[in-house]
């Protein structure tokens, strides 16, 4: 028999209920009670996230509707006399085999030509049919993350603790035929300071993330180690001269030559060198951020140099040469007008104000910043991703460091730009980045989602309906004070002049009022989802002085 029951373990039912009997009301589907047996049908050749986005649908589904499904494993060539009764939602490749026009529909907004991967996904229903299908094993995950948002499901922290799904008697779907491709090809972020990434490929699949990068961690000092001058450091190394390129080039050949994309960061710090050559490059203009000469044409002279020597030597390998755009190399280049097509760049802004849209009105770094984005940007098309930090106070304390307000403008930035992706560096530290992560994964699929809705049913779900609205104020304190701050520095000592004695004091009335709404309903005690409120702690910001609420 063709139809491989995996197991009863999960609703999706299309069909409305009334009398007991599956039928179509207009145009619309709709599901109640648990005697109306639909099926999800995925292939039995499936990939791993394939597999999974099948599986997925069923477990929230059964949480939101407690109905019955059969989740069946079948041939791609399903014979259609095969087909079981009632509703049945394809999943994945046997969706767009089912249904081959949907393949051209998928074709006409995935993106043509990706550098490294095209994501995208189509949700269509016809009849008793859902088809729900993507370009490729994670974006089938994707387009079932979408239907299951559409429905009212939210992954705002990764595990069951960030988990909101609505619990409803039926779930409907009436027309339905979605084809849609993000700006971005990488989506992405990683866990610095060895943050505990439980549940974290789910969370980051769930909202759309994906994985994929090119190396671009701090790597050059591994291949210079033996040009160090006597008494110097990596960051003391000739950059631009041939002997450096052809050093450097003769150890990543085997790498390069198997397909294997490379990194060729710059070591993390200032860069200094005594050649001739990149004194008289360096000199071409000033650093302000970094407070010294630039080395930008030095590097990207070296850079340049590996990459003709690699294409010599390999002229067949398609691997890439990562690079960061980062400490004394931020500055667009005065000299070089061309970056060789294997090389792709991370811009990271790390000292140029994170607390202010580039587009804010107000005259500053960030506009400055617009315009090295823009340069780099032509430089590198198509091929230069942004290195993001969803904490603006870079050294890490446990105060909440929102940044939506400026991701949300900036993400529009990079899309028009041409940005490639957004790669993040976060910490797994929920006191400190709170939705960071979450409204990210949102706006580098959709950079015109709308963050203020996103928000406004974030509180209630989260907190309760009777804490919801206060602890909106609380947030929205917050929030306010970091989108009206004149600070454009990253450092946390600067902390105590968002987190203002007034505004701590706002906070702390704040969380007051919350926890006292929630004791009656709690029996004098507040537990559970919405009992998990910021500011049970206080900490002591260095050289503040001031008291700080933090969650918890």
């Amino acid at each position: 028999m063709w139809l491989k029951v995996i197991g009863s373990i999960f609703a999706l039912l299309l069909t409305s209920v009334a009398s007991g009997k599956q039928r179509a009301t207009g145009s619309t589907w709709s599901a109640a009670g648990s005697h109306i047996r639909s099926t999800i049908v995925f292939s039995q050749s499936a990939g791993t996230w394939e597999r999974r986005s099948a599986e997925d649908l069923g477990k929230y589904l059964t949480k939101m509707t407690r109905g019955q499904v059969a989740l069946a494993a079948a041939p791609l060539n399903l014979p259609k006399k095969a087909l079981p009764n009632g509703p049945i939602l394809w999943v994945g490749e046997i969706a767009l085999n089912k249904a081959p026009e949907l393949r051209a529909q998928l074709k006409r907004v995935v993106q043509r030509d990706p550098l490294l991967r095209s994501d995208a996904i189509i949700l269509k229903r016809k009849g008793r049919n859902v088809y729900i299908a993507g370009s490729n094993d994670e974006s089938h995950y994707y387009a079932v993350a979408e239907l299951l948002r559409r429905w009212g499901c939210r992954w705002y922290f990764p595990g069951e603790f960030g988990e909101s799904c609505p619990k409803v008697s039926h779930l409907t779907i009436g027309k339905l035929d979605v084809a849609y491709a993000p700006p971005f090809e990488v989506r992405r972020y990683w866990l610095a300071w060895n943050g505990n990434a439980t549940g974290r490929d789910e969370f980051m699949r769930r909202n759309f993330f994906n994985d994929e990068s090119v190396p671009a961690g701090h790597a050059l000092g591994r291949y210079t180690k033996d040009l160090v001058p006597p008494g110097k450091t990596d960051r003391n190394v000739p950059i631009s001269g041939d002997v450096t390129a052809e050093h450097v080039a003769r150890q990543v050949l085997p790498a390069y030559a198997a397909g294997q994309s490379v990194s060729l960061s710059m070591e993390d710090g200032i860069y200094a060198s005594d050649s001739a050559e990149d004194k008289a490059l360096a000199a071409l203009q000033y650093d302000k951020y970094m407070l010294g000469p630039s080395y930008t044409d030095a590097f990207l002279g070296l850079y340049n140099n590996v990459a003709a020597r690699l294409q010599a030597a390999a002229p067949e390998s398609r691997a890439k040469l990562g690079f960061l755009i980062y400490s004394n190399m931020t500055l667009p280049p005065v000299r070089v007008t061309h970056v060789a097509e294997q090389l792709v760049g991370y811009l990271a802004p790390i000292d140029i104000d994170p607390n202010h849209p580039m587009r804010d009105p107000r005259p500053g770094p960030r506009r400055e910043y617009l315009g090295m984005l823009e340069q780099w940007a032509k430089l590198l098309p198509n091929r230069m991703l942004i290195y993001d930090y969803d904490q603006s106070m870079m050294v890490w304390r446990d105060i909440p460091n929102p940044s939506h307000q400026v991701f949300r403008h900036d993400v529009k930035t990079y899309r028009d730009a041409g940005v490639l992706g957004i790669d993040t560096e976060s910490r797994g530290a929920l006191a400190t980045t709170f939705l960071n992560l979450y409204l990210r994964g949102q706006l580098m699929w959709n950079p015109d989602a709308d963050v203020d809705a996103l928000l406004a049913e974030f509180y209630p779900r989260f907190y309760g309906p009777v804490a919801g609205p206060i602890m909106a104020k609380y947030w929205g304190a917050i929030y306010q004070a970091w989108q009206d701050t004149e600070v454009t520095e990253h450092e946390y000592f600067i902390a105590p002049a968002i987190y203002t004695p007034e505004l701590v004091e706002r906070l702390r009335g704040y969380l007051a009022e919350a926890e006292a709404a929630l004791l009656p309903a709690a029996g004098g005690g507040v537990v559970g989802a919405a009992g998990w409120m910021p500011g049970r702690a206080r900490h002591d910001m260095v050289g503040g002085g001031d008291k700080v609420g933090r969650h918890d």
